[in-house]
């Protein structure tokens, strides 16, 4: 069969005044794949996007009228039938999150019985109560088996550190990469339990680091730096643009784009979402430019409409503090493997004003328009709820964060997750009157889910005004974690005109 992977569903952003969702579907075949039929439409024509080897990735392009009430889209592409559920007009859409989706090692596979359990959960609860949008939150792939199973890169990893850095990239090493990213990919995505979900879920993804590899962009700068890493970049990044993008040419939809950094923007009824790219731009010493910044607070600025933010950080905003956890690896033999994960978090000292910049801005957001926001999060491994609370000028103010990994990838260690669950209870004051903290699920003594989960996230059906539903689905569990969100009261001033 010509198609070996896909196809992929991609959001491409919905057009309020016309009612239109645009979506892009990618595929990788040995041939050209024909056109995609869908609907009374025309039929969608491929672009060939990227070439390697005997395969090709191709990218259709394809949109649908949102009806008054919810309703489906089908097509068909190289001989399969597919479903799309898409959200009434102007209605909020039921969401689906997850991140992690893979292993950092085959010692971490080893530990799960059925490694796409939960996607065949997700297909399932999308078949009684469909999706519309499939927001992936990192790790999509995990790249590190490049330094054992590429003999390029295994051999630089033995040079000393000064050579390391010295060394150039050859032709070899970079057409090895080149074949790497995107044969994992595409062995990866066509899974079948993944391909069912990724076929018919329009996907919101933003990259992490171990679609890179692990820890990228908390080297030191010599390291960082260096002309290896830099071939490594160039590779992964062309990867993450025709796979999670669909995208060969830098043409993105929704991005607040700048120099390096792919951050995208979307609304859908009352309900906005924000995927921040905090891989491209990250040092030790920055996550994103203050120009990639000013972007994202424009846009946020400029928000009409909307009840609901919800903000990706692939990273979570509110976490056990990095100097109590370092304390307790040191006690703790054979755990430096999370050290990387440590400098990483935005309790990291160096990342501590930027994420008090954010958690301000996200506190004027709520104040100022009326706008609830939300961070959902991964990355760690188990399903966790933060708060971030403050009082102003006498109105409370909250905002949650939701955390929800890994969707394949198992949970850390027994006595790390004791420690999380046992000895941590201190509140982090962010900032003068603004504390943040770990808190347990409503109804439960639990703040710390070690099993594999998903995230559902459910509003009302209500085109303003309306609750989300968060529900965390996992693994052993017979019902979910639950969450309920509610959207910042209307003033008393405003409802009086």
């Amino acid at each position: 069969m010509a198609i070996q992977m896909g196809p992929v569903l991609r959001f491409a952003g919905n057009d309020a005044k016309t009612s239109t969702w645009k979506l892009t579907a990618m595929v990788v075949a040995t041939t050209n794949p024909g056109p995609l039929k869908y609907g009374s439409a025309e039929p969608a024509s491929p672009t060939e996007i990227w070439r390697q080897g005997g395969r090709a990735a191709y990218r259709y392009e394809l949109s649908a009228t949102l009806a008054a009430k919810p309703s489906k889209l089908k097509y068909d592409v190289g001989g399969k039938k597919f479903e799309i559920a898409l959200p009434a007009a102007g209605m909020p859409p039921q969401i689906a999150y997850g991140s992690c989706n893979g292993f950092s090692s085959l010692k971490e596979m080893k530990k799960v019985k059925e490694n796409n359990y939960l996607w065949k959960k997700m297909t399932e609860r999308h078949k009684a109560t469909p999706y519309h949008l499939l927001i992936l939150g990192g790790d999509q792939v995990y790249a590190d088996s490049m330094w054992e199973t590429l003999p390029t890169m295994n051999a630089w990893s033995k040079l000393s550190w000064t050579d390391a850095n010295k060394a150039k990239p050859t032709p070899e090493m970079k057409a090895e990469l080149t074949a790497f990213y995107f044969d994992l990919y595409t062995d990866r995505w066509a899974q079948p339990e993944v391909s069912a979900a990724l076929a018919t879920i329009p996907t919101i993804m933003m990259w992490d680091d171990h679609d890179i590899f692990d820890g990228w962009g908390s080297y030191p700068p010599e390291r960082q730096d260096c002309k290896v890493y830099g071939a490594i970049w160039e590779c992964a990044r062309h990867a993450f643009l025709v796979f999670q993008q669909h995208s060969g040419d830098a043409k993105l939809e929704n991005a607040l784009s700048v120099k390096k950094g792919f951050s995208f923007a979307y609304q859908v009824g009352p309900i906005a979402i924000l995927a921040i790219d905090m891989r491209s731009e990250r040092t030790t010493k920055q996550v994103l430019t203050l120009e990639h910044w000013s972007k994202i607070y424009a846009w946020m600025d400029g928000l009409k409409g909307v009840d609901h933010l919800l903000l990706m950080s692939s990273i979570p905003v509110v976490y056990p503090g990095f100097d109590t956890v370092e304390r307790i690896l040191g006690s703790m033999p054979g755990q430096w493997e999370y050290e990387d994960d440590l400098r990483d978090h935005w309790n990291s000292r160096p990342h501590k004003g930027e994420r008090l910049r954010l958690i301000h801005r996200l506190l004027n957001l709520a104040q100022e328009k009326n706008i609830r926001p939300t961070i959902i999060s991964g990355d760690v491994h188990v399903g966790a709820l933060g708060q971030i609370e403050t009082v102003r000028k006498g109105q409370p103010l909250a905002i949650n964060q939701l955390i929800s990994s890994g969707i394949v990838h198992p949970g850390p260690p027994g006595v790390m997750l004791f420690a999380l669950r046992h000895l941590f209870g201190n509140e982090d004051e962010v900032d003068t009157g603004i504390q943040a903290r770990m808190v347990e699920y409503p109804g439960t003594t639990v703040k710390f889910i070690g099993q594999r989960n998903f995230l559902s996230i459910e509003p009302d059906q209500k085109a303003s005004g309306g609750r989300l539903w968060a529900n965390w689905v996992v693994e052993g569990e017979d019902d979910p974690f639950t969450k309920v969100i509610l959207p910042m009261e209307v003033p008393l001033a405003a409802a009086a005109e």
